[in-house]
């Protein structure tokens, strides 16, 4: 897994293609994504910040991972006429989620949240990938589908506070 890991993280297409075509995909992706955040949460409890924030943050990530799947999902497969499934593209698109973890030292120069949102160019072009290999997309439509779905996510993210 720690090769996908690291392929997915360096736009490595078979990675993706690994992690849509696996039936497990899915739930491997749900590890990633966890131990990415539990990880950061790991740090700010390090940095006296209270564990039920540190949890909340942990499930928050989760829940943006579901919820930007299913926006890159939407754009790309019915917006854009892609092809694929949903599962298929919440598998891989877990693979845009460990260069999150590069946040922990930029958070030593930036706050936490500017240190995400830098990383986020480096999500934004996984799910490039994520698109083109779960969606069969080509890559203009690609990067559409992955920038739509991860501007919708902030939209999301400003309207419910999170």
């Amino acid at each position: 897994m720690m090769r996908a890991i690291l392929r997915g993280a360096l736009l490595r297409r078979d990675a993706y293609v690994r992690m849509v075509l696996m039936p497990d995909g899915p739930a491997d992706g749900f590890m990633i994504v966890v131990g990415v955040y539990l990880l950061q949460a790991l740090v700010a409890v390090f940095r006296r910040t209270d564990i039920i924030p540190a949890l909340l943050f942990t499930l928050g990530g989760v829940f943006g991972w579901i919820v930007l799947s299913g926006l890159v999902y939407v754009i790309g497969r019915h917006l854009l006429h892609g092809f694929g499934s949903f599962p298929g593209v919440v598998g891989a698109a877990s693979l845009g989620f460990p260069p999150l973890l590069l946040a922990i030292p930029l958070s030593f120069v930036f706050s936490p949240s500017t240190a995400n949102l830098i990383l986020s160019a480096w999500l934004v072009a996984c799910l490039w990938m994520v698109a083109r290999v779960a969606l069969e997309l080509e890559p203009k439509k690609a990067i559409v589908a992955a920038a739509g779905g991860w501007a919708a996510w902030l939209v999301v993210m400003y309207l419910f506070h999170l």
